[in-house]
């Protein structure tokens, strides 16, 4: 196992999509060097997102995250947590589990013909209904513990219903409902730093989303940031916190907040972010 010597000075939770990528799913170019100079001044990076495991690492070979002083990824909008040895003892745990087949239960019977688990479709269905590249599309069929249910929107309304009356985690998007047993997002987040001895040392822990959905998680930290919509220049929900911060859209406004974080830290902890 790689032994870190550098201290983790902070932790910080980052969506994805509409955070640190746009709809097109660019990331800065930028980015990884913004990563990379996170990760000196010894924040370790936390991917929080709905996609797959296989999709968030993804996006960690991208930005370059190295085990030192640590990352880790909350996936599938907190049902599976995955981090390198010497951050977690286990490299992946999944906090909670639906099958496919438990899912489509929970929608009418009068429309089980018509709703489909993104398990079963192939990557070109994938493709089509998201606009994923390939690689990505296939990554984003490979759910380990939560199902993505696609079909007409009464279905999926009436699937969600139930879902809720059931206790169980159902959030429906533009394209799937999403339907899991897990704590969600800031659970995960409390969950992952319970296991790891080296988080749970950080002296700042920050957070970034743009959807209600990441408010719990936003919660959380010490400093909470909000990403504007580029439409609007504005938060696309109106958050209940007190003392956030509004940061750019991405791809350039993570980039942004990247860097002005890294200083940050930098100068909290006596670490060195190369300028």
């Amino acid at each position: 196992m790689e032994v870190c010597p550098r201290p983790v000075c902070g932790v910080f939770y980052t969506d994805v999509d509409g955070t640190m990528i746009d709809s097109q799913y660019r990331l800065d170019p930028e980015a990884p060097a913004a990563a990379a100079r996170l990760q000196e001044a010894g924040i370790a990076v936390v991917l929080v997102t709905s996609k797959t495991l296989e999709e968030a690492l993804l996006y960690v070979g991208r930005l370059g995250l190295r085990r030192c002083p640590g990352y880790a990824v909350i996936a599938e909008e907190g049902a599976v947590i995955h981090a390198p040895p010497g951050v977690l003892p286990e490299e992946t745990i999944v906090l909670g589990r639906v099958s496919p087949e438990e899912a489509l239960s929970l929608i009418p019977s009068g429309c089980r013909g018509r709703v489909k688990p993104i398990q079963w479709m192939t990557v070109e269905e994938v493709e089509e209904l998201t606009g994923l590249p390939s690689r990505e599309a296939e990554a984003a069929r490979l759910r380990r513990a939560t199902v993505a249910l696609h079909g007409p929107r009464g279905c999926l309304e009436e699937g969600l219903r139930r879902a809720l009356a059931s206790g169980l985690y159902a959030r429906l998007g533009r394209v799937f409902l999403i339907v899991g047993r897990h704590p969600g997002k800031a659970g995960a987040a409390v969950e992952l730093e319970r296991r790891s001895p080296r988080l749970r040392l950080a002296r700042l822990r920050a957070a970034a989303g743009d959807d209600p959905m990441d408010e719990e998680l936003l919660a959380l930290a010490d400093l909470a940031v909000v990403v504007a919509e580029p439409s609007t220049g504005r938060p696309r929900f109106t958050p209940r916190l007190q003392g956030y911060v509004l940061a750019e859209p991405p791809p350039a406004g993570w980039r942004r907040l990247a860097e002005r974080l890294a200083g940050a830290a930098a100068s909290l902890c006596g670490l060195h972010a190369p300028p």
